[in-house]
């Protein structure tokens, strides 16, 4: 795996990470 495939891999799961934690939390957000 490339540097560029594991920071692109890292950002897509932060990402999805983030929205789970806001739809779960609205009133953090």
């Amino acid at each position: 795996m490339s540097a560029v495939n594991a920071v692109g891999l890292v950002a897509v799961v932060g990402l999805v990470i983030f929205m789970v934690a806001a739809l779960l939390f609205p009133e953090r957000f």
